[in-house]
């Protein structure tokens, strides 16, 4: 399996090369004239379309040839599958950013996506929501406490339109759960209450503009920001390590 890069969201102009870029990269060494497909949803085609078309620019501004950007609309009822990437013949795949619960739906209900990627040993990129999908356990959103007595873990307006801490099986690119957004949006929070709950073991927030490129014997951090691991030291214990761009971190 390629690497897969998880990018926090955000798009500082100064930022692109040293995040994005790093992506594209990985996909132009891969390539041999064939497209890179970019991916996106959202709850109205159009809306969607025009998502796809930013990140097209994005990356032909990046040295990527125009003509082997493929925009790629999916939705819950037109799911992505391994037969609809097939089709292109890609030699790579990246995932734009929206609402967290709609990219789930329509990107984790055929795994058989991932399954190509793997066996094509195909570099899959995706920012914000196109990043929180691709770990093994998804944190969709949420502002409250699962409880009896639900208590605000933080603000609203991030909720993702759900209100208790919701997780739930993501498309398994990355071992771990991911929060994007992290010091911008106050994500972190959610993600530390996900571990200290046992919802997931471990988990990455990343701040914006910050890419974070996971290999087999280690992570790297590029960017402009920081991302933060979150792992259960303990019944209700977790420890929060914080990692500035660029860093280095060697998986055990």
């Amino acid at each position: 399996m390629s690497a897969t890069f998880l990018h926090g969201g955000g798009d500082n102009p100064e930022a692109r090369s040293i995040a994005f870029g790093r992506f594209a990269q990985a996909y132009l060494t891969n390539v041999q004239a064939r497209p890179l497909l970019i991916v996106a949803t959202a709850h109205e085609e159009a809306e969607a379309q025009a998502t796809a078309d930013y990140y097209r620019d994005l990356f032909a501004g990046l040295s990527v040839p125009a003509d082997w950007l493929i925009p790629v609309v999916v939705d819950p009822n037109r799911p992505l599958t391994a037969a609809q990437v097939a089709a292109h013949n890609p030699a790579g795949l990246f995932v734009c950013g929206g609402s967290t619960p709609l990219y789930h739906r329509a990107l984790c209900t055929d795994l058989s996506w991932v399954d190509y990627l793997r066996e094509n040993a195909l570099p899959y990129g995706g920012t914000s929501a196109g990043a929180v999908v691709a770990a093994e356990r998804a944190i969709l959103g949420g502002w409250q406490t699962a409880d009896d007595m639900p208590r605000p873990i933080l603000s609203e307006e991030v909720s993702e339109g759900l209100e208790p801490l919701t997780v739930r099986p993501g498309a398994g690119l990355a071992p771990f759960a991911v929060e994007a957004h992290a010091g911008q949006g106050g994500t972190l929070t959610r993600l530390i209450h996900a571990v200290q709950r046992g919802l997931v073991s471990e988990g990455w927030a990343i701040d914006e503009d910050t890419l974070l490129a996971i290999h087999p014997t280690r992570i790297q951090i590029y960017g402009r920001g920081h991302a933060y691991r979150v792992v259960r030291a303990a019944e209700w214990r977790v420890t929060v390590r914080v990692y500035p761009a660029p860093e280095t971190y060697r998986r055990r």
